[in-house]
């Protein structure tokens, strides 16, 4: 059933409910600092899962059809809202250290580990998410059994002023909590119309980040490529045809600097950047859900 914009969801695209076979449900989980991150979770008792980072601004809401889907086929799905972001708590858009990300996306990985102890753990990254999975899977290989880019935010397409840079390194640097807005809009995400309604009228997309946020982001893709090359597992990076907002051919470099002996890179050429919400997303959830099962049902062979 195709997706249409709903004055009451809040942010929502798709209806987050059970269905046969899977049980839904939204979680809390406390960092240690005491904040709570936003999680989203299908659970449908198969040997695999997969956990969904988001992009720049996006929350896990974005998700909810895409969650729908993979769980129909056979995946247990979790989906975080990384702090600053959507439900979760935090400072909207601002953060002094990305490792502080990696720390609270460990957490999240160790909750799925502590109430699934035999799942096979996948991650999926989109845009920033991207850079999240690359960073995380270089220092915690052990605990995943593959990786999955769309769309990684590696190179933007957007064009900032060099007075804007000039004020977002400076500020950056100083840690400043001081707001821009970067990213494009709805124009560079989707073409799907009923997706637009959605986005203009949702109340946990952030669209303003700090100096401080984006210096670090900033250090993040610096390193992503050297991190990249230090990963093994099995990976499949999917990249949108019509994106608007990263560029592919830096998606294709990163696929190149992966240390992976198995990997794919799969493209998309109809669909956009925020590929959650096309209005016929099949290909790309029967091909993320093919591969995952296909490297867990691997696994459990051995």
């Amino acid at each position: 059933m195709q997706v249409t914009y709903r004055a009451d969801a809040e942010g929502n695209w798709g209806e987050f409910q059970p269905a046969p076979g899977v049980e839904t449900t939204q979680e809390w989980l406390t960092m240690g600092d005491k904040t709570r991150l936003f999680c989203l979770r299908w659970q449908t008792g198969a040997p695999a899962t997969l956990l969904i980072l988001h992009g720049l601004g996006a929350h896990s809401g974005w998700f909810i059809d895409m969650g729908n889907a993979l769980a129909a086929r056979k995946l247990n799905v979790w989906v975080v809202d990384h702090r600053g972001f959507g439900r979760s708590e935090g400072p909207r858009g601002h953060i002094t250290d990305y490792r502080r990300y990696l720390r609270d996306v460990d957490a999240v990985v160790d909750a799925i580990r502590a109430a699934q102890p035999e799942t096979k753990l996948f991650m999926l990254g989109h845009s920033m998410g991207g850079i999240f999975a690359i960073h995380y899977a270089a220092a915690y290989a052990q605990k995943l059994a593959g990786l999955l880019l769309l769309n990684p935010w590696v190179k933007d397409q957007s064009k900032v002023s060099l007075g804007t840079l000039f004020a977002l390194i400076t500020h950056g640097i100083a840690k400043s909590p001081r707001l821009f807005a970067v990213a494009g809009g709805p124009e560079v995400m989707t073409t799907n119309p009923e997706a637009i309604k959605l986005l203009n009228a949702d109340p946990y997309w952030v669209r303003m980040e700090s100096a401080a946020f984006l210096w670090q982001i900033t250090l993040m893709r610096g390193k992503v490529l050297s991190q990249a090359q230090r990963i093994t597992m099995p990976a499949l990076v999917l990249q949108a045809g019509r994106d608007r907002s990263v560029v592919a051919s830096a998606t294709e470099e990163a696929f190149r600097r992966l240390g992976s002996a198995d990997k794919t890179l799969q493209s998309f050429p109809t669909y956009a950047h925020d590929s959650e919400f096309e209005a016929d997303r099949s290909a790309l959830d029967d091909t993320i859900a093919h591969w995952i099962n296909a490297q867990a049902g691997q696994l459990q062979a051995r």
